[in-house]
């Protein structure tokens, strides 16, 4: 059933993708409001869809720009798994949805297709869009890490690179930080001070964070054993290699959020929700019968179901 209609990206799978995007939202709206479904629910859930929707659309794009490829539709159904396994309990926030698009934009731009050209432009771009969102949350500037990832590869590894990426970080933290002075008279958004934590001291359990942790897990276990030259020929782009390393460095930097509790306000696994989604996708279309994704994937939704009702008290077991 599921296996067959996300065998490839089309207009079917989208359709489909979005259907249960809403449906999955719907129904953890109503979870979270106890069984009653307010206006402020209504907005959190239309606001959340859209989110969801885009980070999809990104994700797939990263991976292949045509329509009708036999690889990436599996993750226009493992982002609305992944959406029941997650805990979106005072998540949703619209700062933090920036953050998610702007992570995603700069995904696409590090896994676009150079055609032996010279990465000068996508560098200088990362280093624009990761000082932004490092304006907000100091800590994100591990994903600089990104950027020098091309200076791996010998051909990229030139002055020149290095200087764009340099002078994009100093023009745009200049441009950010007149901004902010014009409109709060302090130089610096008002961000988590860099100051070294405790390790594991945001690690407090919760029943509620059991499913996404057990996500989390797998994910990490995905991208460790995972080949990337498996994902580069299933895909069958030329720099699609980038697009699992660009989730493995964000799984990373997740975890580290959590368990260094370097995150702001709530939502503490939220940075974790991407890239687990597209290992969760990896892992799915690691099975090769269709009979067993299936099953897979009826658990997955039966088990996530049943959690969430007992949970909040709409179900007991």
């Amino acid at each position: 059933m599921f296996a067959k209609i996300f065998k490839r990206v089309n207009t079917q799978t989208f359709i489909a993708s979005f259907f249960l995007c809403f449906i999955f939202i719907v129904f953890t709206a109503y979870c979270f409001f106890l069984g009653k479904l307010t206006q402020e629910s209504v907005i959190r859930t239309f606001g959340l869809s859209f989110l969801l929707v885009m980070s999809m659309l990104l994700v797939s794009l990263s991976e292949n720009k045509n329509l009708n490829r036999r690889f990436g539709a599996i993750h226009l159904l493992s982002f609305p798994l992944a959406l029941l396994l997650f805990n979106w309990e005072e998540v949703f926030d619209f700062k933090k949805s920036f953050i998610l698009l702007g992570l995603l934009f700069s995904l696409n731009i590090f896994s676009s297709d150079l055609k032996n050209k010279e990465p000068s432009g996508q560098i200088f771009s990362l280093g624009i869009l990761i000082t932004g969102i490092s304006f907000y949350n100091y800590y994100l500037a591990f994903f600089y890490v990104v950027p020098l990832l091309f200076f791996l590869e010998p051909q990229h590894r030139k002055r020149k690179n290095g200087i764009l990426l340099l002078a994009s970080i100093f023009l745009t933290l200049q441009f950010l930080m007149a901004v902010s002075y014009l409109t709060t008279d302090n130089f610096f958004y008002g961000s988590t001070p860099i100051v070294f934590k405790n390790l594991f001291n945001g690690l407090n359990y919760n029943v509620s964070e059991t499913p996404w942790i057990i996500t989390i897990i797998i994910s990490l276990i995905i991208s460790i054993f995972y080949r990337p030259k498996e994902y580069k020929f299933s895909v069958g782009k030329n720099d699609a290699h980038r697009t699992f390393q660009f989730m493995t460095v964000w799984l990373v930097i997740s975890i580290l959020f959590r368990c260094f509790n370097l995150h702001i306000g709530k939502g503490e696994w939220l940075l974790s929700f991407i890239p687990s989604a597209f290992f969760l996708g990896l892992g799915i279309e690691f099975i090769k019968k269709d009979k067993l994704k299936d099953v897979f994937i009826i658990i997955i939704i039966i088990t996530s179901v049943l959690f969430k009702l007992h949970l909040n008290n709409l179900f007991s077991l």
